[in-house]
């Protein structure tokens, strides 16, 4: 008895419109029948009739209610064929759980590639954080720690630490970005200051021309610049790096360059490219994230590079 009260209760609900609209009609129909000041004998026969039909109308509609429901709590995924054989209700049904069920295993794919791309991360960022603490051991055990090597590996620890966080809060899609508006090139300035040490270790120019104003999040575009002016650094042994701004963001590096073949994909999840492989010391992440960064922000960017000449990136905003 609990049970078929519970589906009353519930049939009741969802019917509640049509018991208003009833009582409602045969209210407005009473009230007529005081204002007329008419026999009230021809009201209770207004009135009952329509409710018996009423009760008699809605107590098949409950019989219905409580076969569909114990009907559909019998369906399986080897009787639901058999279900959806009928008419174009049951057609309709047939698509939305077509629907339901692509959409299911759209999302079932979407995060098994999410937990590879973890692990597979995970793993490269593991081995890669394991090279700057060998070489701070290496020098703690043959007493050569100075104050540049020190630094330019807890740079390297720090720059592996930020992709793989940031790689993490990019994948909820509830990211808070906070918009204001900055000079793009003061966010160069500090990252300059951050890699002094390693440009200075390696001789290195680097410099900085003009200024752009523009409104967008300035942590996540510090971000993206910071990938960019490391792999200028990283990659160039002699020369320089020159930093431009005049509407865009330009940056032209004297670096080894990249292979022609090696362009097209420097934006994939996961691609080191041939410069990554030989140097061992890419995770294939950090220009995936500029990328992803830079489309949320709603920029654009462009890379062009010779072997051994260097490399040019332009950002610039996509509705400028």
């Amino acid at each position: 008895m609990t049970a078929y009260f519970r589906l009353f209760k519930s049939f009741c609900q969802e019917k509640i419109g049509d018991i208003l609209a009833f009582f409602v009609s045969e209210g407005l129909i009473a009230l007529i029948l005081v204002l007329q000041k008419l026999d009230l004998q021809l009201f209770v026969t207004a009135f009952l009739m329509p409710l018996l039909i009423f009760d008699l109308f809605f107590a098949l509609s409950f019989a219905k209610f409580v076969r569909q429901h114990h009907f559909l709590q019998q369906i399986s995924v080897e009787n639901l064929p058999n279900f959806l054989s009928g008419g174009l209700i049951e057609q309709d049904y047939q698509e939305i759980i077509a629907q339901l069920d692509c959409l299911s295993q759209q999302k079932y794919r979407e995060v098994v590639q999410f937990d590879k791309d973890l692990l597979d991360l995970t793993k490269l960022w593991t081995h890669q954080m394991k090279v700057p603490l060998a070489a701070l051991d290496l020098m703690a055990q043959t007493d050569h720690l100075t104050k540049i090597d020190v630094q330019n590996q807890l740079l390297e620890l720090d720059n592996y630490l930020n992709i793989l966080l940031s790689y993490l809060r990019l994948q909820n899609t509830a990211t808070d970005f906070r918009f204001e508006t900055f000079d793009v090139a003061d966010i160069a300035r500090d990252l300059v200051k951050k890699y002094a040490s390693l440009s200075i270790l390696k001789n290195l120019s680097v410099t900085i021309v003009g200024g752009w104003e523009v409104t967008s999040d300035k942590k996540w575009l510090t971000m993206a610049l910071e990938q960019i002016i490391n792999n200028a650094v990283k990659y160039t042994k002699t020369g320089g790096l020159i930093i431009s701004f005049d509407k865009n963001i330009t940056s032209s590096d004297m670096g080894i360059g990249i292979l022609p073949e090696d362009i097209p994909r420097l934006f994939e999840h996961g691609f080191t490219g041939y410069n990554g492989r030989k140097n061992q010391k890419s995770t294939g992440l950090g220009l995936y994230l500029v990328k992803d960064i830079l489309d949320k922000l709603d920029f654009e960017i462009k890379i062009t590079s010779q072997v051994e000449v260097g490399t040019k990136v332009i950002i610039w905003k996509k509705d400028d």
